[in-house]
């Protein structure tokens, strides 16, 4: 049986486009061992260590730690390596879900700002099909809600959520409610809980495009009033010109903000549950 051609640190890296600091980094986690020959100072490593490496660095792109690769490599048994494959298929799976809602966002916020400079985004409107919607209040127009302890806790994690979950405002009977909406799927996900949680069926909505100042909506005399004053109308009167009726309340959410002429503006989408023929 030939005998394997020995390589130097630096030369073995460069065959498999690694850093000698990775080689480093495997061989202290026991991945590689190399071998010193009697009289020199040198590492030398052999051809067959590379699938070593190329197991490792794919392992290191799937989030696994060198030390844990230590240990799948040289001792972990195969119920310990599918255990842990299984939690990082779950970690990898809410990821994407999050991703792809993230995505979904975005992609509306950018046809949102296509729409705004060409100038056919204030006043737009469409018919669209709503998914069921929980929202979680937490605070009036002026101070937040005197949630419980265990409300707190439960809904801790939605701002580090955001997008995935919607900051926006539902308005109902003269009343404004801040607080977020998820879908059944965003609930299971990011484990929310709430007891004051409002559970929005999946229906039609009409939705009306608008844009108001910074200064309505977070100016410190806001109130309830002046928030509705600003939002409401416009889409009211498009609401009885197309011949449609409110059935729930309006959901405001904010889209993105821009300045003009030296003021600010918040872009929104209002929604609304509706009936009628939208002609």
């Amino acid at each position: 049986m030939a005998e394997q051609h020995k390589y130097r640190m630096g030369e073995f890296s460069q065959k498999l486009g690694v850093s000698r600091d990775l080689i480093k980094h495997y061989e202290k986690q026991n991945i590689l061992t190399s071998r010193r020959e009697e009289g020199n100072q040198y590492r030398y490593y052999y051809h067959a260590q590379y699938p070593a490496i190329l197991i490792s660095k794919k392992l290191q792109n799937l989030g696994y730690s060198l030390r844990e690769i230590g240990h799948i490599l040289n001792g972990a048994t195969l119920e310990e390596y599918a255990a842990d494959n299984a939690q990082r298929i779950a970690a990898l799976e809410r990821e994407r879900l999050l991703r792809e809602m993230e995505l979904e966002y975005l992609r509306l916020v950018y046809a949102c700002q296509q729409w705004a400079l060409e100038g056919t985004l204030v006043g737009r409107w469409e018919l669209l099909q709503r998914p069921a919607l929980a929202f979680f209040p937490f605070s009036e127009m002026a101070a937040f809600l005197p949630l419980s302890t265990e409300d707190t806790e439960a809904m801790s994690g939605w701002v580090d959520a955001t997008p995935a979950v919607e900051f926006c405002r539902l308005i109902r009977q003269g009343k404004v409610l801040f607080g977020f909406t998820a879908t059944p799927e965003q609930v299971e996900l990011l484990e929310l809980r709430g007891s004051q949680v409002e559970r929005l069926p999946a229906c039609q909505v009409f939705c009306y495009y608008l844009r108001v100042p910074r200064s309505i909506i977070g100016g410190p005399a806001n109130t309830d009033e002046d928030a509705i004053a600003s939002m409401l109308p416009p889409v009211l009167a498009v609401l009885e010109k197309q011949n449609l009726s409110v059935k729930g309340p309006f959901l405001a959410r904010h889209l993105f903000e821009a300045p003009e002429d030296g003021k600010f503006y918040y872009y929104c989408q209002v929604s609304v549950p509706v009936s009628g023929d939208g002609g």
